[in-house]
């Protein structure tokens, strides 16, 4: 049997008015009531009708995420700090994967209207601006998180095109004249998903001829096999190589791997990635790597839409500060 608010308040002797001061916190109550209230729900078992409360406040409270995958350490970091900000505000997470797929995205998200969410945050499976109009007809506010900012749309994530040319600006400085950009996700083709990667590659492309370094893609998926070649040919030219690698996890498998051919970092090649992951202190040495401040992604893009949910704040772009990380690796 359903415990409702009307056998709470005949329980306590109370009201039913009393009784829902009590169980939202608000209103004048006193505390020896409020407890007694508290007590007895649990007592009872009490669960709240939340499609009940959700039709008296307009809300569902209920925010969806909607990202690729989560096989990329960088979105189970920007979920955990998210989950705790939106539980502390009263509100659920509805999280679900779009693989990639414009078509499902949109499929996902119109499913996530249906269920009448307060927002979204979105991890774009495509850069078109033509997919993204109907986003903008949505009647709940959207945040894009990661990748790249999209035309009318809020943002919050790196600078990307700023990073990578920090990051291949130090590598320079370091005396390299040779740096391969590493992201196997591209395939050697201008994909339309990558936002975010394809900003790092063109913001390492720049600084490399900025600082004269020649500048090549390793897209393919043996690109482990690949540095190796790089290396073992630099060996004999006495031009050690650097690997910019879009992400730590590549970064990692390339130092593994090479270290099995007699290859070492920092040695025979320099490296360094993206994201400053916690899973690289494994590693034999050190890690260069660019830190992005998941976690400060996470509240500050949660920060954002919720603002935008409960008081109408406007749409903005966040750029959430980086920092360079040296290592041995380099």
């Amino acid at each position: 049997m359903n415990i409702t608010t009307k056998d709470l308040a005949k329980a306590c002797g109370v009201s039913r008015t009393t009784v829902t001061r009590a169980l939202s916190g608000t209103g004048r109550i006193s505390e020896e009531t409020k407890s007694r209230i508290l007590n007895m729900a649990k007592e009872l078992e009490y669960q709240p009708d939340l499609l009940a409360r959700s039709l008296v406040k307009g809300r569902s409270m209920t925010i969806g995420i909607v990202l690729c995958d989560l096989k990329n350490m960088f979105f189970p970091s920007v979920i955990d700090a998210m989950e705790r900000v939106a539980r502390d505000n009263g509100y659920l997470l509805n999280i679900t994967l779009h693989d990639n797929s414009k078509i499902l995205e949109e499929n996902i998200v119109t499913q996530l209207a249906g269920h009448r969410i307060d927002g979204l945050l979105l991890d774009p499976a495509s850069q078109e601006k033509n997919h993204y109009n109907y986003l903008k007809k949505l009647p709940f506010p959207v945040v894009i998180i990661g990748g790249d900012k999209l035309e009318g749309l809020s943002f919050v994530g790196n600078n990307e095109f700023e990073a990578a040319g920090s990051a291949a600006g130090f590598i320079a400085e370091k005396g390299y004249h040779s740096l391969y950009f590493v992201f196997p996700g591209f395939e050697g083709k201008e994909a339309d998903f990558y936002g975010g990667h394809r900003e790092r590659l063109k913001g390492a492309q720049t600084a490399s001829k900025n600082y004269n370094m020649d500048f090549s893609v390793l897209a393919d998926q043996d690109y482990i096999e690949q540095t190796a070649q790089i290396t073992a040919a630099a060996k004999v030219s006495g031009d050690k190589p650097a690997f910019l690698c879009s992400g730590d996890i590549y970064a990692g498998y390339i130092i593994l791997n090479l270290q099995k051919k007699g290859f070492f970092a920092g040695k025979d090649y320099g490296i360094m990635g993206f994201d400053h992951l916690d899973l690289m202190q494994m590693l034999p040495i050190s890690l260069a790597s660019v830190e992005n401040n998941v976690e400060q992604i996470g509240n500050e893009a949660i920060g954002l839409l919720l603002n935008m949910i409960e008081n109408n704040h406007k749409m903005q772009t966040i750029y959430v500060p980086y920092q360079i990380i040296d290592g041995t690796s380099l």
